[in-house]
């Protein structure tokens, strides 16, 4: 199961039933592939893996990618994978710009044939900018927007619970 980091141009390589990840760099031109490192060595082997998206990694730690092991014997392990760097400050020459949680397109403009790449975001903190990413950070709402709010919220829940009760479904209702 190949996991690849389009940021980094890295491949993870991972093996249904085998404990070890082997890493190496993805180049365009002839080789092609350069071993990195031993990557992750284990005796535990794995069922499953998936990777963490950027915008959820320690960036000061220089955590590069974070891995979801899935095992019988330890159940979900996250492995993290860092580059080791003195400095606890941003390293912009690891953290380019990586794909945001905003869509790039519509499901209609998909549907229609459209191939945008991705909306970009910065992994600085400094950074306050959106960079493509869409909107930029909500403001305060007001008290009477979140009262609001919430009683839509309340009343979507009895809704709700009137389904369940009405097709006989038992739940918790704390």
């Amino acid at each position: 199961m190949p996991m690849y980091d389009a940021d980094t141009d890295v491949i993870y390589l991972c093996g249904k039933g085998d404990g070890n990840i082997r890493t190496c760099e993805f180049e365009d031109k002839a080789p092609y592939f350069h071993k990195l490192n031993d990557g992750f060595r284990s005796t535990v082997p794995l069922k499953g893996v998936c990777m963490v998206p950027k915008r959820g990694l320690d960036i000061m730690q220089c955590e590069t990618v974070r891995l979801l092991k899935v095992t019988n014997e330890q159940g979900v392990q996250p492995l993290s994978f860092t580059v080791p760097r003195k400095s606890d400050a941003f390293q912009p020459d690891i953290y380019p710009n990586t794909a945001s949680n905003v869509p790039a397109h519509t499901a209609q403009e998909w549907w229609g044939g459209s191939s945008k790449g991705p909306k970009t975001m910065s992994l600085n903190p400094r950074d306050k900018s959106t960079n493509g990413a869409g909107k930029a950070p909500k403001k305060f709402q007001s008290v009477a927007t979140l009262s609001s709010d919430v009683k839509k919220l309340e009343t979507r829940i009895r809704y709700l619970e009137g389904k369940l009760d009405a097709a006989g479904i038992s739940y918790d209702k704390k």
